[in-house]
């Protein structure tokens, strides 16, 4: 926790290339019946539980942070291979797979479950981007916000 925002984090950990949309499989019960669902053993589930273990060994706030939140997330992956050698050192957009929105997802699910925030239904206001840089991981930011927002300063110009 630091003075400008209420809980942030670098977690020093590769953001995953697979998400909860593309790991969701048919699956069979014992009895026969199918469901939509992910393997124990998915990609997603593995690292999705190496990312709560980094941010539990972080400074967990004192309770989870409640009512209307604001969220940043930044996934920035290591270079690939085909970088050119005068863009290393600078942030790169990344414009391929996996979607923003899918990461958002797991990661929201995986701030409410350690207890970081209490639902992610609190999120009112998300921002986020991925990009390639020398360093890879992923910054969050929460802040909480007021229970209103004051439209009118908008109109009136």
């Amino acid at each position: 926790m630091n003075n400008i925002h209420d809980w942030s984090a670098f977690v020093n950990i590769e953001p995953i290339s697979a998400t909860h949309q593309s790991s969701l499989r048919v699956l069979k019960t014992i009895s026969g019946r199918f469901f939509l669902g992910k393997t124990s053993s998915s990609k997603i589930k593995r690292w999705i539980s190496e990312f709560e273990r980094e941010i539990v060994s972080k400074s967990l706030p004192k309770s989870p942070i409640d009512g209307p939140i604001s969220v940043h997330i930044s996934f920035r992956f290591g270079y690939n291979k085909g970088i050119r050698k005068k863009d290393i050192g600078k942030i790169l957009w990344k414009t391929t797979r996996p979607d923003l929105d899918n990461m958002e997802k797991s990661i929201l699910d995986s701030l409410s479950r350690v207890g970081v925030i209490t639902e992610d239904k609190n999120v009112v206001l998300k921002s986020s981007e991925k990009c390639y840089c020398k360093k890879p991981g992923i910054y969050i930011t929460i802040d909480k916000l007021g229970e209103y927002r004051d439209f009118s300063e908008d109109f009136q110009k």
